[in-house]
């Protein structure tokens, strides 16, 4: 089971790959990226996503 702290990470690597027209081959970036964020690490805090850090179904 994941815990919601990985499911957050996820989703947030998936905003930022979407954000940056979904580039093949930097999906470490984007996880170590958001990772970054969820723990605090970043100059950039998840808060400034705001509401657009949602999964999105396709």
């Amino acid at each position: 089971m994941t815990s919601d702290k990985d499911q957050e990470i996820r989703n947030l690597a998936y905003f930022l790959w979407e954000k940056a027209g979904r580039p093949a081959g930097q999906e470490h970036d984007f996880w170590a990226e958001a990772a970054k964020q969820v723990e605090g690490d970043s100059d950039v805090k998840k808060d400034d996503v705001g509401q657009e850090n949602r999964f999105i179904a396709r």
